[in-house]
């Protein structure tokens, strides 16, 4: 669970290492690094809804609220390592979204032109830091952004070379995540590889997150109704997602699904000697999902956007990186640098 996980971090000797958070969101990056023994320095983001919850449980860094595609890096001090999760929006492909031709991206003559250029604000900051190490996360489709090799050539050029990594928070240790979420990161290092070799980990199932709530009865038909219909197993949790041909997984086998920002897809159902009940995922159980602590805050609020209603927590949540993913790569890296952890 979370909680002992946390315990187990404020056990640790720490790296001694510091570190920069950039599109630091609500922490999840940040929550790593700091288990992993790094002290965050900066932590800057557009959303100040996010840098509340960021300074609620990171008090001691400084905060930037800040456009980072127009920042002058000057007035950052420098630290040993960056971490930068430029936005993933315009390079998923969620919410209906194509991608866009080659000659389009060239131009940057689409909507999500701007939202993709927020990349190249890790070329800015380490161009004036020369950090000693810089890790990027993102969705594996930024791989097939039409600039993913200059960048990395921009990157060269700066003296770095780069290992590239898709990894599943499903999979990461010690304390894996009851979540499958594959991410893109690209760590950056001036001398030697750093070990990515992802040991095999028993998967965390979805019980452990769970609050003991099987939610109320099903009294009306559904979305999904037909998941709902395949489970046989009284009293065993089963996941169930408002997706297209998805189905019921009991709970206690396996991981949710991604946890996304919209988050709204996951719920659990349970076949009871009443009949089945349903409820979604509350935030907090999407927040273990992602590896945080159950003393993280999280500030935000529920506000209309049009006809739709956005949940900031959520939000927040769904944005975030997964916590024992961050602190396994801050691990990884403070080894390369010779620094203890």
């Amino acid at each position: 669970m979370s909680t002992s996980y946390a315990q187990v971090a404020g056990a640790r000797s720490g790296s001694g290492l510091t570190a920069t958070d950039l599109f630091s969101g609500g922490g999840g990056s940040s929550e790593g690094l700091r288990q992993a023994g790094y002290r965050i320095v900066t932590a800057a983001n557009h959303w100040a809804t996010a840098i509340a919850t960021h300074q609620a449980n990171h008090p001691d860094t400084d905060h930037r609220q800040a456009n980072l595609s127009e920042t002058d890096f000057r007035s950052f001090l420098r630290t040993d390592v960056l971490w930068a999760s430029p936005s993933c929006v315009w390079f998923a492909r969620s919410g209906g979204r194509k991608k866009p031709t080659v000659e389009v991206e060239r131009q940057r003559a689409d909507d999500g032109s701007i939202d993709r250029a927020t990349a190249f604000a890790v070329i800015a900051a380490t161009e004036v830091h020369s950090y000693d190490a810089v890790i990027v996360e993102n969705v594996t489709e930024f791989m097939g952004w039409v600039l993913y090799r200059g960048w990395l050539d921009l990157m060269t050029a700066l003296g770095y070379r780069h290992q590239v990594v898709v990894l599943n928070s499903a999979d990461i240790g010690p304390n894996p995540v009851s979540q499958n979420r594959k991410r893109f990161y690209a760590v950056f290092t001036r001398r030697g590889d750093v070990d990515l070799t992802v040991p095999p980990v028993e998967r965390t199932p979805a019980t452990a997150i769970l609050d003991p709530d099987l939610g109320p009865l099903v009294t009306r038909r559904l979305y999904v109704t037909p998941q709902i219909e395949q489970i046989t197993e009284h009293g065993v949790p089963h996941l169930v997602t408002y997706r297209k041909h998805a189905k019921a997984m009991r709970a206690d086998r396996h991981p949710l699904a991604t946890v996304t920002a919209g988050g709204n897809h996951h719920a659990i159902a349970t076949l009871t000697g009443d009949g089945p009940t349903h409820r979604f995922l509350t935030r907090r159980e999407r927040a273990r999902a992602q590896g945080f602590p159950d003393n993280y805050v999280f500030h935000g609020k529920t506000v209309k956007v049009g006809n739709r209603s956005i949940d900031e927590v959520r939000t927040q949540i769904g944005n975030a990186v997964s916590v024992n993913v961050a602190r396994w790569l801050g691990d990884r890296v403070a080894q390369s640098l010779g620094a203890s952890s």
